[in-house]
Formats: structure tokens, C-alpha cells, sequence
């Protein structure tokens, strides 16, 4: 045997059956769960206090108007909770050695201060700080304190310790969060620590930030409360924002009468040249939310091109243009003042070959895309290319994949994209990476162990209904009292609850709590889809102990508040048929048992 071939086969024998997904995006996410499905392990290495990227600040996602957290925190939660997923909040990667199938990785872990087993997430710590700072999450339109939660659906739901703001660690005073945690959560001594892993391959899937448009002082941008970016005004929208969903000024709290959008701030410029892909399609998206949540206000788009080439985009700009009559004005402005007395905005633009001014009540800027602040580091550290723009260089023909073999790329840091695309590439390089480990496919994986099921057979049914608020999803059209007090009068319903995000990990941990304290053995969940999220609600039926197809659900999201969204009244009445409906079938169900059936597979 040659040394060349001796050496591929030490190779093909020294793979490791797990794989590194660094950055706990959608798209890293969307990675982690494919490969983890196929019998790999997986270390999704995050460098915030919780997982789930910039997609947990949005309100809506485009084309379809879907809430985003209706479509992630599915996906956060199954992250979680599965077995062959380790997850490594606060860390960073610091070295990479090793070759394709076989790597050796030291992470830094950095201190939480709060320890992960001992936190119930009950939340004292938090009101108890007396330190109060901007709040990253809201950009700066809330306060948080120097211990938080990054975000209210923060997975793990657990607080860190701003260690430079925390009057203890900077200066030995206070412990106010130390004395009153219940269970003794709070650790002043915890340590960064350096970690070793081995790995067969790599996934880079840590995302972007937002253009830096400080120094574009003609737009305005942090001298006028009213001009705000784009991802400020998702914030504002959002039900669970700083102002619970209203669209209001942040000057003085008033409703906005006339609202314009400046297209491409901070790329396709001299020094960015490139499109940052998503901007036009966010706008009109947030013209279109604006429209329906406030139809009398006047919104104005200023844009060099319409960039709208994904499925079905081109139609959601006609809709915004032609049914919500949101104005479309190709013009980049040149500058905007302010009306020191009433805070109003002056743009003033090219239109028809002459200068002109328009006055605005609010002014959003759609800031583009650049690559993450610390590429070049990531990039030295684990020894791959960037292109000019500093994004991830890939060949034209093989886009997920790196100038290092064994490791790939997905989502936003190789180039602007999606979200639809970026769970496309987390598809990618999920299977390259398994083709590259095959080998060792179920190697290094464990099976999770549920409790054994009760056995209802002959009881009388015990119903409980569960319905969610989906935000303002369901809340904002549906009258939530009404039919939780409808519910509760149901025949065999024994207990009912209301829950503002029913598929969140603790909402779920909850119900499974609620099962086993109030002898549940049926369940109906009234909520969104449960194409995607029935199995979220069976894997809670099955930690409690009961048999999963004891479960029905009942989607009074699609069928009641999205489609009669202008007739609260009706689809109030709608979702109570729909539940009672559900619930006369419950107490009918019988448990039911999975099996496999042995196939030839020669036969395929």
C-alpha cells in the first residue's frame, strides 16, 4: 500500500460522528436538527445567552405574513430538548486543529454567573437589580437590567449578568439578586474556561449585523427620535415589543399619520457596493403590517430598484402597491431635517427631475447587511477565507462550502439572504457533513427515555384545554375571555388555561406539569397549525406520561382570526365550534401504539 493511500485510509478510519454548528440562527438551528435526526451529535456553540438569532426580533416574515415566532419557537424548543444536541450558549471557537472527519476544537466558555440547573427562570433576580440599561434586544427602545433575559421566549430561560454593569462584580456592593434567589442560582465566582471537543466537521452559521449608518449624519439617525431602523420598527410591532404592538412615535407616543422608508442605507455605496437582498421585500412587508394595523396612514417607499426576485415576491410588492396603495418613490433622499417643535421629519429628494421636500410623522431607514464584527477573528481562529466584502468566500459552484474542507457555511454569512434561503443552506451543509461522516452515522448518539404511560383505558375523560394567544396573532382578532370561559363549560373539561405563547419551552414544560397535577388524560391545544407544531404538544404528552395521540388540536389562527381578521365577533364564535368540536372528539380518542413493519428493501 502507498503512503498516500495508507494515509487517506488513517483518514476514513479516524472520523468522528459528531459535528460543531457555530452560530444558533435559523439556519444553524434548521442544521443542528437535520444532522442530530440522522444520528449525529451536534455542539451548536453560541456566542449570546440564548439561541434563535435575529429571526426572535422579528415580527412577521415575508411573503406569507407568518409570525416568526410561531415559525422558530418550534424549532428553539425541539433544538432544546433533543437528546443528540448539546447546546453552548456564551461561548466562542478559539482554535480549530485537525483535518476533514477528524478536528479537534477548543471553545472559551464564557461566565453566566447564573447557574443553568439550579434557575427556574422564576424572574426576581431580575426585578430585583436596581441597575438599568438599554436593552439590546428592543435596540435601545426598552431598559433591562445588569441581570436579563436576552428576549422574553429566551432559550435556555435563563438570565445572565452583565458582568462591566453588575455593581458587585465591578465593585462588591449589592447581591440584591444573590439574596433573593430562591434556589441559590446566582455564582459571583463562576470563570471563563476553556473547553476540548471532538469534532468531524464544522457548520458556520453565525449570521450578520446590521450596516453601521452612524456616520451617514444627512439621514438623521440618532439626533431625531423619529428616525428609526428598520429592525427598531419590527420591535415596535411586535405584540411582545416596548409598546405591546402599537405604532407610535418615539418622540412623543402619538400614532403616526404619514410614514416613509429610505431603501438601501448602508450598502450599494461606494464602500458597499453589494445588494443587501432582503431590505426591499422587509419594507414592503412592514408597509403592508402598518396598512392593516392603521389603514388611514399614508406610507411612501424611496427606493433605487425593486429588488423582489424570491417565489411569490413579485406579487406581494403588487399587493402592497395596488391593494394597501402604500406609495413607491424612486428617489434616494439626499437629506432629512427636523421641526424642532413637533419633531417632524422634512425628506427632501429628487422627483421628476426637480429637488423636493415631503413632510413625515416617522421615517424608517433599511439599513443593509454586513458580515459579522468579529469574521476576521472567526476567520484567523479557524482557518478559512473571506471575500472582499468579508463574508465567507465560497466557490461559485459549491456555495455552502468553505476554503477549508470539512467545514461549511450557511445562511447570511456567506452572503445577504432570507430566511427561506438561509433554512435551505442549513439543509446543505447538514447533508454534506453527514456524507462526510456517514461512517460514524449513531456512533456518539443517545435515546431518549420517556416515562412509562398511564393507562386510561376505562376512565371517565379528563380534558384540558390549552389556548394560545399567538401573541396578537389570535389575541388581536379573537376575544381570548370569551372562550376560555366558553371552554371551561364544556362537557369533560376539567381544566383550562389561556397561555400568551403556548409553544414556548417553558409553556410546554407547563402543560406537562398541568397534566400530571390535575389527572389529565386528554389534552386539546387551541392555537396555530399543527403541521408544524402537533409534535411539540405530543413530546409533552409523552413527558407527562400520557399516550400522545390522546391529543387534538384545534387551529383557530389559520381558520379564525387570519381569515376573518375584520370580523372579530365571527371568529370568536368560530373558535369556540371549533373547540367544542375538539373536544367532543378527545373523549372519544384510545391510545395508540407506534410500530415498524420489516421491509425488503431490494424491492425499492
Amino acid at each position: 500500500m502507498s503512503l498516500q493511500n495508507e494515509q487517506n485510509l488513517i483518514k476514513k478510519i479516524s472520523k468522528t460522528g459528531a459535528v460543531m454548528v457555530i452560530g444558533a440562527g435559523v439556519s444553524g438551528i434548521q442544521a443542528s436538527l437535520d444532522l442530530a435526526d440522522s444520528g449525529y451529535k451536534i455542539y451548536l456553540v453560541e456566542k449570546g445567552p440564548s439561541i434563535g438569532g435575529k429571526m426572535t426580533q422579528l415580527d412577521k416574515t415575508f411573503p406569507t405574513n407568518d409570525c416568526a415566532t410561531c415559525i422558530l419557537a418550534p424549532k428553539l424548543v425541539e433544538c432544546i430538548r433533543h437528546r443528540n444536541i448539546e447546546t453552548m450558549t456564551l461561548c466562542e471557537v478559539v482554535k480549530v486543529d485537525g483535518h476533514a472527519g477528524s478536528f479537534k476544537v477548543t471553545i472559551k466558555r464564557n461566565p453566566r454567573y447564573v447557574d443553568l440547573d439550579k434557575c427556574t427562570g422564576c424572574g426576581q433576580c431580575e426585578k430585583a437589580c436596581p441597575v438599568k440599561l438599554p436593552n439590546e434586544f428592543d435596540l435601545g427602545l426598552s431598559q433591562r437590567k445588569a441581570i436579563y433575559r436576552f428576549s422574553p421566549q429566551a432559550d435556555p430561560n435563563v438570565p445572565v449578568i452583565d458582568a462591566p454593569n453588575c455593581r458587585y462584580l465591578t465593585m462588591g456592593k449589592c447581591e440584591a439578586c444573590s439574596k433573593i434567589c430562591p434556589t441559590g442560582a446566582i455564582n459571583f465566582e463562576d470563570r471563563k474556561e476553556l473547553i476540548n471537543l471532538d469534532v468531524g466537521a464544522l457548520i458556520l452559521a453565525v449570521g450578520f449585523e446590521q450596516s453601521d449608518i452612524s456616520k451617514l449624519k444627512e439621514l438623521g439617525y440618532g439626533r431625531y427620535p423619529n428616525v428609526i431602523t428598520a429592525l427598531q420598527f419590527e420591535r415596535i410591532m411586535n405584540s411582545s415589543g416596548p409598546f405591546l404592538g402599537h405604532i407610535q412615535r418615539l418622540s412623543d407616543g402619538k400614532k403616526p399619520e404619514k410614514i416613509a422608508f429610505i431603501q438601501c442605507v448602508g450598502s450599494r455605496n461606494k464602500e458597499k457596493d453589494y445588494c443587501s437582498s432582503v431590505c426591499c421585500m422587509q419594507a414592503t412587508k412592514e408597509a403592508i403590517m402598518i396598512k392593516e394595523h392603521i389603514p388611514e396612514i399614508d406610507v411612501s417607499i424611496y427606493y433605487m430598484d425593486i429588488r423582489v426576485y424570491g417565489k411569490e415576491f413579485d406579487q406581494y410588492y403588487n399587493r402592497a402597491r395596488d391593494k394597501y396603495k402604500v406609495k413607491y418613490i424612486r428617489s434616494m433622499p439626499s437629506s432629512i431635517e427636523e421641526d424642532p417643535l413637533t419633531h417632524n421629519l422634512f425628506v427632501t429628494s429628487v422627483q421628476e427631475n426637480s429637488l423636493k421636500t415631503d413632510e413625515y410623522d416617522l421615517v424608517i431607514l433599511s439599513t443593509g447587511v454586513e458580515p459579522p464584527v468579529d469574521a476576521q477573528v472567526l476567520s484567523k481562529n479557524i482557518d478559512f477565507d473571506l471575500n472582499k466584502y468579508g463574508f465567507c468566500k465560497t466557490d461559485r459552484y459549491s456555495p455552502v462550502e468553505t476554503t477549508r474542507d470539512g467545514i461549511y457555511v450557511c445562511g447570511p454569512f456567506s452572503e445577504p439572504k432570507d430566511i427561506a434561503e438561509s433554512v435551505t443552506q442549513g439543509c446543505a451543509t447538514a447533508g454534506l457533513a453527514g456524507a462526510l461522516l456517514s461512517l460514524k452515522r449513531g456512533t456518539l448518539v443517545k435515546k431518549k427515555i420517556f416515562p412509562e404511560e398511564l393507562d386510561v383505558i376505562g376512565q371517565e375523560p379528563r380534558i384540558g384545554v390549552f389556548i394560545c394567544h399567538c401573541g396578537n396573532n389570535i389575541a388581536g382578532v379573537v376575544d381570548i375571555n370569551s372562550v376560555k370561559k366558553y371552554s371551561e363549560k364544556l362537557p369533560n373539561v376539567v381544566y383550562c388555561e389561556d397561555m400568551k405563547y403556548a409553544c414556548t419551552q417553558d409553556s410546554l414544560q407547563q402543560i406537562s406539569q398541568i397534566i400530571k397535577e390535575n389527572n389529565l388524560n386528554r389534552v386539546v391545544v387551541a392555537s396555530c397549525s399543527p403541521r408544524t407544531h402537533e409534535s411539540l404538544f405530543r413530546e409533552s404528552l409523552r413527558n407527562a406520561g400520557l399516550n400522545q395521540f390522546l391529543f387534538e388540536m384545534a387551529n383557530i389562527r389559520n381558520q379564525c382570526s387570519w381569515v376573518h381578521s375584520n370580523q372579530p365577533e365571527k371568529a370568536t364564535e368560530k373558535s369556540k365550534d371549533l373547540i367544542r368540536m375538539s373536544v367532543a372528539r378527545a373523549a372519544s380518542l384510545e391510545s395508540l401504539e407506534l410500530f415498524s413493519i420489516p421491509i425488503n428493501k431490494k424491492a425499492l
